[in-house]
């Protein structure tokens, strides 16, 4: 803390500084021994002050005058006054010049001086912008130098606060008033001027300034002689006070400047409190909502906004004779609520918020937000009360539509998953107290995928908003019938007393999808499949009511789809193991679990051509798992995709490792199953696993089967044509078993068709089989398709299969699906066979 000291006695200025340096030595003392010294102190920017201490007498002047110039300049510097003698008159002046303390030099002044630092410091710091209120600067218009220095020499006495800035003609005047004072003391903040001025005097300077210029500023006028008319007329212009140059004058001028100052201050404060007062009462008019403001005491109302009228159709006039006619236009449903919520804040003297309907004359409703707050007095007590009351409908509909919004499906208007759980655990707690059963059903539509992929969404959404009517219609209207998502819809069906009434339900849900649905010219049949779980028999929680209908709904489309089915405990464990299967299965791509089979396909010659490659799963704990078990499971769970594209390139590189090792002939044959069809980049995966294995694309054949291809028959068809491009040979697997399209299956780039083992079991004893496989032979032949026989188990089968013209067979007669190193061995033997019978040729 930087502090300087004025002061002319060497003793003092000397025990003041040992003191200081011994209590608080974290004070910077610098000393000054005359005002002129103490302001070149104050200049240096350098060190700036924190503290000045002044002693009241100074050769050079007076202590008060460096206060008023500090306090004008520098209001942020704590400043004490210190005196030798005590003197009331004195101290006032000292602390009205702006002082923050005023000190007496006592016997025991040093041993408190740090202290009373320190508290005058902290008051100076919370001041507002430590800004004071004493200084006044007075622009001075006088033509005599003795009366100025008169006038100087009783204010640094009297009013060491109020600064002077003199000049010597009106003119001056004019130009200090528009630029800015001479002295650069800032804003006037008062006007005292001499009667007789040079070029005007004081009477046309006061007209300049009120009437042409329009400036309010504090005047006071003073003469050499009094003058009775020239004093009224100089009090009609505007001017505050008109003094007479005499000894009695100048003890009352500087009273005369204040009480000019307070009255113009004063009357500023009126005006902006009337122009606030008007530019409030313009915003309340022109806003919508309803401003007011009441005296509780008296009970009346003292102010309300014309938009009364709009939001209660009443007139604001009838209001202010009866401040209550508003209640009675509060809906009947409302009112005692609202008026209790009203009287309760009105009585404890506080603020109330609260909201009701209004009923217009019009017979309108109006959704109104009223809050009111409590205006006191300095004793607490209410003496006004203001209010404002805002017309919310149009933000109470909006919430209601987004709470519609978040409850509801937004296609078909159905409650959504959040709502109908939320009825699913009231209802529980009902049935649970009532003693009563509750049921859940799942619906989920057939083959609804299929009609948005042929038909597009727009289609989809329409068959799906239809059968919301539809099904909604059906059920009576306490039946709760939400929208799960997608094609999913569930009813919750609440106070049965037997299962039979569900089952009842369940049949008409079921037969609702008999009729067609009509949707932009086609005609469309769609069924359902319904899983139904029932409390208390399966379940006492929403979560696993909801599972369990999940579960008998999967049995219903596993069970041919179209019905219904209920929960039971054996679905439950089926679920599990199904769970606990798809669980291991994603462990086993993870750990490298599944291994490929190949089973040998040989020409009617008797010739190894190719394999098929089988996917195996040696599970650690159950043993080999059937694919018919686990492929499945990848369909639906979508791990067919990683699974499918190992096998891919498993089945690449293990073939092109055999024709390296002297089979250059080998063909692979890869099973694609539906969902690999339908995943967009199946040929870009082809193409890359070729280009890994090294392995042409004409030994890579892919097997799809009929009812695959005909799942999405344009998209199969643009398929199977890149893959075809690429160069691998494309084959229908389980051909006879399907129902595909004979115009879609000529247009398919295929290069064999593969008799399912179903119709090559019967032969040679089943005629139909046999007719069956001719038939389907002398298709393939006009279609320039290559026939491959599935299941040769036997030694006839394959004479006959042969006399029946099959390129190629495959079977257990011929080989089982093998490990790769049983392979080996197999080609081998083929490869010592095919050596010996050229060197039998040779001969």
């Amino acid at each position: 803390m930087n502090l300087i000291y004025v002061e002319d006695n060497p003793l003092d200025a000397d025990l003041t500084r040992r003191m200081l340096a011994q209590q608080a030595p974290q004070m910077q003392l610098r000393l000054a021994g005359t005002l002129g010294q103490a302001r070149a102190l104050l200049d240096d920017d350098a060190r700036p002050c924190d503290v000045l201490l002044i002693d009241m007498n100074l050769p050079d002047g007076n202590g008060i005058e460096l206060v008023a110039q500090v306090r004008h300049s520098r209001p942020d510097i704590t400043v004490l006054l210190l005196t030798g003698c005590g003197d009331e008159e004195a101290a006032v002046r000292a602390l009205r010049s702006g002082a923050d303390d005023y000190i007496v030099k006592d016997t025991r002044y040093l041993d408190t001086l740090t202290q009373t630092i320190a508290a005058a410091r902290q008051r100076r710091l919370e001041r507002p912008d430590h800004a004071p209120a004493q200084v006044l600067h007075v622009l001075y218009a006088e033509r005599t130098a003795s009366d100025v220095d008169l006038l100087r020499r009783h204010l640094r006495q009297q009013a060491p606060h109020i600064l002077l800035d003199v000049v010597g003609s009106g003119a001056e005047v004019l130009a200090a008033l528009e630029h800015g004072s001479p002295d650069g003391l800032g804003p006037v903040d008062a006007l005292l001027i001499d009667y007789l001025l040079p070029g005007m005097n004081a009477l046309e300077l006061i007209h300049e300034i009120r009437e042409v210029r329009g400036l309010d500023l504090p005047i006071v006028v003073i003469t050499g002689q009094g003058d009775e008319e020239a004093a009224a007329q100089a009090i009609r212009l505007g001017a505050h006070d008109y003094l007479v140059k005499r000894d009695l004058a100048m003890p009352r001028l500087h009273i005369a400047l204040e009480s000019a100052c307070l009255r113009v201050q004063l009357e500023r404060e009126r005006r902006a409190l009337a122009e606030s007062e008007r530019r409030l009462r313009e915003l309340a008019d022109a806003i919508d909502d309803v401003v007011w403001l009441s005296d509780p005491v008296a009970g009346r109302l003292l102010y309300i906004s014309p938009a009364i009228e709009r939001i209660w159709g009443l007139p604001a006039a009838d209001l202010l004779n009866d401040w209550h006619a508003w209640t009675a236009y509060i809906h009947p449903e409302d009112r005692e609520r609202a008026l209790r919520e009203i009287r309760a804040g009105a009585i404890d003297g506080d603020n109330y918020d609260t909201r009701f309907r209004v009923i217009k004359p019009s017979g309108e409703v109006r959704y109104v937000h009223l809050r009111s707050f409590a205006v006191q007095d300095e004793r607490s007590r209410t003496v006004r009360r203001a209010g404002i009351a805002q017309d919310v409908t149009e933000q109470h509909l909006q919430e209601l539509r987004i709470q519609h919004m978040a409850y509801h499906d937004a296609l078909t208007g159905l409650p959504n998953r959040s709502l109908v759980l939320d009825r699913l655990e009231q209802g529980l707690r009902m049935a649970h107290h009532r003693g009563r059963m509750l049921a859940v059903i799942f619906i989920d539509l057939d083959r609804f995928k299929n009609i948005n992929d042929t038909l597009g969404h727009l289609v989809g959404d329409e068959l799906l908003c239809q059968v919301a009517l539809r099904l909604r219609q059906r059920l009576p209207p306490e039946v709760t019938l939400a929208r799960l998502g997608g094609d999913e819809f569930l009813v919750l069906i609440e106070d049965l007393t037997e299962a039979a009434q569900v089952a009842q339900t369940a049949e008409e849900l079921v037969r609702e999808f008999e009729p067609s649905f009509l949707i932009d010219g086609h005609d469309l049949h769609v069924s359902a499949s319904l899983g139904v779980s029932l409390y208390p028999r399966d379940g006492n929680d929403e979560h696993l009511l909801l599972k369990y209908a999940d579960t008998a709904l999967y049995r219903a489309k596993a069970s041919g789809r179209s019905t219904y089915c209920f929960f039971s405990p054996e679905m439950d464990r089926q679920a599990h193991a199904r769970l606990r299967l798809e669980n291991d299965l994603r462990h086993a791509i993870d750990r490298s679990e599944l291994c490929l089979h190949y089973q040998p396909q040989f020409d009617a010659r008797g010739r190894l051509v190719g394999v098929e490659a089988l996917l195996r799963w040696p599970h650690p704990q159950r043993g080999m798992i059937s694919p018919a078990e686990f492929i499945p499971i990848a369909e639906e769970s979508g791990l067919i995709h990683p699974l499918g594209d190992w096998v891919l390139g498993e089945a690449c590189r293990q073939v092109r490792q055999w024709q390296r090792q002297g089979h250059p002939e080998m063909r692979v044959a890869v099973n694609l199953s539906v969902r690999q069809l339908q995943r967009r980049g199946l040929d870009q995966t082809v193409r890359s696993e070729l280009r890994r294995s090294g392995l042409e694309a004409a030994y890579l054949e892919l097997e799809i089967t009929e009812s695959s291809m005909m799942e999405d028959p344009a998209g199969t068809m643009t398929l199977l044509h890149a893959l075809r491009g690429i160069g691998v040979q494309l084959s229908v697997d389980d051909f006879g078993t399907g129902y595909s399209s004979l115009a879609y299956l000529k247009r398919f780039p295929l290069q064999r068709l593969k008799i399912d083992r179903s119709f090559v079991d019967g032969i040679p004893d089943d005629g139909d089989d046999i007719a069956i496989v001719e038939a389907i032979v002398a298709m393939a032949r006009k279609m320039n398709l290559r026939i491959v026989a599935e299941g040769v188990e036997t030694g006839a089968q394959h004479e006959m299969l042969t006399r029946l013209g099959c390129d190629e067979m495959q079977g257990y007669l011929l080989g089982r699906p093998m490990a790769a190193a049983d392979m080996d061995a197999l080609l081998a033997r083929c490869r010592t066979h095919r050596a010996e019978a050229d060197l039998s040729l040779g001969a």
